[in-house]
């Protein structure tokens, strides 16, 4: 009884059945072959008792436990001693020589398969800490891979599934927990180095959590809470990065209002004093000139203060489109009558499809498009320089182009080009007079109407703004 004991602690009866089957089919096999080499080779019995030694090892080996050892070598000594000592065939020692042999032979066999069994132990616990690391390593990296709360508590559930097979749920500071999954669970802080952030709750369904779990479901708790930390971190770190740029492009945008305004109020001023002060002695052409010139700032701080409006619902998410059937040539006629005065000195071009072209679109917002993109284009070209205006039908689509002769735009700049306060070859719109906003506007609108925009170079020198805007689309 207590041998039953001793072999069934570790294994159950199916398993305890296998291992039995086992060493005794070895040492059957040890037997055979004993007898061959002793009836037909007529080795001695030094020789045999190895292979009955053999034997003892084979089956502490294949079964990796002591106890299956040193029962082999209880039958080993007992089959050796009937079949193989003198007089065979009986329990009877007669020889001295052949007692010390299978009290050497007894101490040999159970030290070896103790020895033997232990190694196999150890082999064991090898390729599970093996698994083990292996196992921790696979979470680690899915949550080193994984951002945003949510997806790094699915991660966590999907990890005690795979690796438990048990359901769970993440529990995070101020959630509570359901039972959707039942009443038996248990829970597993989830740590970090500011405090607990929640709670890892197993639903067990009743049975136990072996070691292997408890230690899996732990570091799963661990891993968890050192990434929703790393998450917190960056969240905060990006909150403070976009305050940071808010202000900054804020800071930016009041220097260069106060820079751009400055100017034109400045000329207003000069030129409605010396209007006032020698009207009379001024000829009607200077009068003309000067009203042009206000006509001009005033226009230019009109467009100005549009854009400013423009980009402000663009930030606030306010851009509504207020669409109707548009024709193409209105468009560009208000655009170009929009811009007259800054062309003079410039050689302009322009090019339409001989057929109406109607598109659905906000016809003040692509206006605004077009006249940005027209003073972009003279603000960045010298006199005498051509601009043109073109635009082409292409597979239901409107593609209108914007070219110049001017020094073009570098091609680490056409990547940024449309960005905020993004001018030429100044990264600040704060040297020259402008904003930076009218392409990032240009941008905003285009894409509102489902469109595109792109910069090309214009051979042998100068730039191609293209944008692309469909001409099918329901009215807004």
């Amino acid at each position: 009884m207590k041998l039953w004991r001793f072999l069934n602690m570790g294994d159950s009866r199916r398993d305890l059945a296998v291992n039995l089957a086992k060493t005794l089919a070895i040492l059957i096999m040890a037997l055979a072959v004993s007898l061959c080499l002793s009836d037909v080779l007529h080795i001695g019995n030094q020789s045999i008792i190895m292979v009955f030694l053999l034997g003892v090892l084979f089956s502490s080996v294949t079964t990796a436990s002591s106890a299956y050892g040193m029962i082999g070598s209880v039958i080993s000594l007992i089959l050796f001693n009937y079949f193989f000592t003198e007089p065979r065939f009986t329990f009877v020692i007669a020889s001295t020589s052949d007692l010390i042999l299978l009290i050497f032979f007894m101490v040999t066999a159970v030290v070896s398969g103790m020895v033997t069994a232990r190694l196999q132990t150890q082999m064991g616990l090898t390729r599970e800490n093996e698994e083990t690391a292996q196992t921790l390593y696979r979470l680690a990296l899915g949550f080193l891979t994984t951002d945003g709360e949510k997806n790094l508590a699915d991660v966590g559930v999907d990890c005690v599934r795979q690796n438990t097979g048990f359901q769970s749920q993440v529990c995070l500071r101020g959630e509570e927990a359901d039972t959707a999954f039942g009443t038996a669970y248990q829970d597993f802080d989830i740590q970090a180095s500011e405090g607990t952030m929640g709670t890892l709750r197993v639903f067990t369904g009743g049975r136990t959590l072996s070691g292997r779990d408890c230690m899996i479901l732990n570091a799963i708790a661990t891993q968890l809470g050192i990434a929703l930390y790393r998450e917190k971190l960056r969240v905060e770190q990006e909150n403070i990065r976009l305050a940071m740029e808010r202000e900054q492009q804020r800071s930016t945008l009041l220097r260069s209002v106060a820079h751009d305004l400055r100017s034109p109020l400045t000329a207003l001023y000069g030129t409605g004093s010396l209007l006032a002060d020698r009207y009379d002695t001024l000829s009607d052409q200077e009068r003309r000139e000067m009203a042009a010139n206000m006509s001009e700032e005033i226009l230019w701080l009109i467009n100005l203060i549009e854009n400013i409006l423009n980009m402000t619902r663009i930030n606030e998410n306010r851009l509504l489109l207020h669409k109707d059937r548009e024709s193409l040539d209105d468009l560009v006629s208000e655009a170009v009558q929009h811009t007259k005065r800054l062309m003079q000195g410039r050689r302009f071009t322009l090019k339409l499809p001989e057929e109406v072209v109607i598109l659905p679109a906000d016809g003040k917002l692509i206006v605004q498009v077009l006249i940005n993109l027209l003073e972009n284009a003279v603000k960045h070209t010298p006199d005498e320089a051509t601009i043109f205006l073109g635009a082409a039908v292409k597979d239901k689509r409107l593609e209108v182009c914007v070219t110049d002769t001017g020094a073009g735009v570098p091609e680490e700049q056409k990547e940024h080009i449309f960005d905020r306060f993004v001018m030429g070859n100044s990264s600040i719109a704060d040297g020259s007079r402008g904003l930076g906003l009218g392409l990032a506007i240009c941008r905003a609108i285009v894409e509102a109407h489902s469109g595109t925009i792109r910069v090309e170079d214009n051979p042998p020198h100068g730039a191609r703004f293209v944008f692309e805007l469909p001409l099918e689309d329901e009215l807004a």
